[in-house]
């Protein structure tokens, strides 16, 4: 106990200075690597079908270690830091960075491996249907424990194993932990989306909540102004597109898809008041019409743009394009894991809803086949929620596993398919992060700017590096 008292004690030291850190460019985001540390690449031979035994094909999965904070002399733990739904190109390494905080405190070598599919390590030079058959959670939960086993058989001093995951990889770090509870001896889960949910309109009505009800009438205001600008076709549409710079935008729902998705990630990473704040000035001074779109536009071009994506990545066009391209294909790549499983598929509540009802199951069904092919459809989001729980609505499929924490954050509208108390009493507690500001992956992540006061942002973490403690020394 006393040893545990110094670490949060150290803990508390560190997380003074936290700020917050960079944010990703993909939906379901979690936390995109693109630091300039001083880690190299390295390489690992990975099976491509772990369960054809008959396949003896392999491809290159690339890793990074940042082993800063390990003894080699003592040896230590192993924080597998679960990439998701992107590119890698370091391990974390910032002093503001959730994970490093608990490497430090803990002497723990910190590990990441890329996504198959992802970055540079996709087997096959084009995403076709046939080589995407490859790509599955269930893979890619076999290629991280293939590796980290293989990893920690070699380093010398090896201790256990604690998985940490954002988002898509915050669902697998607690998969992770159900299926191989012999290899990790726990899960942090932030953001841990593992309820598979394939109608997602409560995604919205969160949104609504979090940044509240002057903002969401803004917020419908300009998708109103969107929607009479669109129709009324012509020059007015054309203008509109110019304003937003949105014109590769060219099939109706991708454009209005992505006009809602700039609006919910402003909520999602923490950037409310650049969001909310113009909008509400401008409406309450009278603006209207293509004006109103003008005003947002200062948004998705100075903010959404700069920070967390662009337009033409929303295009059916760019996602069908099946050359892999590194830093391009991510689109496509996760577009085929949520259309043929994972769902998620944010469509328009049928009652005061922020994106336009164009954006319905309709377009997210052609949507999927245009991509890839009339099979595709429906996900089976109720083959995951039976394999690893995760249903609220069924309490038979409460998600199942020990040493699991799962973290969210106040404003995210993700935390409707995590795990959060008040809809899983019969599960171990869970932490939220609360501020206005306190959004998706917060506790690995911060706010950007740093999280307005009054925030516990500290106390979730510290909850963290205890439960991680507590893991490791129960085990040792």
């Amino acid at each position: 106990m006393n040893k545990l008292i110094k670490i949060i004690v150290i803990f508390t030291i560190i997380v003074n200075v936290i700020n917050g850190l960079a944010y990703p460019k993909y939906n379901a985001e979690e936390l995109i690597l693109d630091g300039s540390g001083s880690f190299p690449a390295q390489w690992f031979t990975q099976t491509l079908d772990h369960f054809n035994f008959q396949n003896n094909q392999t491809f290159q999965q690339k890793y990074y270690v940042n082993d800063q904070y390990y003894n080699y002399k003592n040896g230590g733990p192993i924080i597998l830091y679960i990439n998701g739904e992107g590119p890698v190109s370091s391990p974390p390494y910032s002093s503001d960075d959730g994970v490093v905080i608990y490497a430090q405190a803990l002497n723990c070598m910190i590990v990441t491996l890329e996504h198959r599919f992802y970055g540079e390590s996709s087997p096959f030079s084009e995403l076709t249907i046939e080589n995407l058959q490859y790509l599955s959670h269930q893979q890619a939960l076999e290629d991280l424990a293939t590796f980290v086993v293989d990893f920690q058989s070699k380093l010398v001093g090896a201790g256990h194993i604690v998985t940490i995951g954002g988002s898509y990889s915050g669902a697998l770090s607690a998969w992770f932990r159900i299926k191989y509870p012999h290899i990790t001896v726990g899960s942090i889960a932030s953001s841990g989306v593992v309820h598979s949910i394939l109608d997602f309109t409560a995604f919205d009505a969160y949104v609504s909540y979090a940044v509240g009800p002057e903002c969401t009438k803004a917020l419908q205001a300009v998708t109103s102004a969107a929607e009479d600008e669109y129709f009324a076709g012509g020059i007015r549409e054309q203008q509109m597109k110019q304003i937003l710079q949105a014109e590769s935008l060219v099939d109706i729902g991708d454009f209005f898809y992505w006009l809602a998705d700039s609006m919910m990630e402003g909520d999602q990473y923490g950037y409310i008041d650049e969001l909310c704040s113009p909008l509400v000035d401008a409406i309450n001074s009278g603006t209207s019409g293509i004006d109103l779109i003008t005003v947002y536009s200062n948004y998705t071009i100075n903010t959404w743009g700069k920070v967390l994506g662009t337009p033409d990545e929303y295009s059916t066009a760019w996602q069908q394009n099946v050359t892999y391209d590194p830093s391009k294909s991510a689109d496509r790549a996760w577009w085929y894991q949520t259309c043929s499983s994972l769902g998620w598929m944010q469509a328009a509540p049928s009652e005061n809803s922020i994106r336009s009802s164009l954006v319905n199951m309709t377009y997210f069904q052609t949507h999927c086949q245009q991509l890839f092919g009339q099979a595709i459809w429906p996900p089976n989001v109720n083959a995951v929620n039976t394999q690893y729980g995760g249903d609220q609505s069924n309490p038979l499929l409460n998600a199942a596993g020990t040493n699991i924490l799962f973290t969210n954050g106040h404003a995210d509208p993700w935390s409707q398919a995590s795990i959060v108390n008040s809809n899983y009493p019969n599960v171990e507690p869970s932490a939220m992060t609360t501020c206005r500001k306190c959004g998706h992956c917060v506790d690995l992540r911060g706010c950007p700017g740093g999280c307005d006061l009054p925030n516990n942002l500290d106390q979730v973490r510290s909850l963290s590096l205890k439960s991680i403690a507590q893991w490791l020394n129960l085990n040792n």
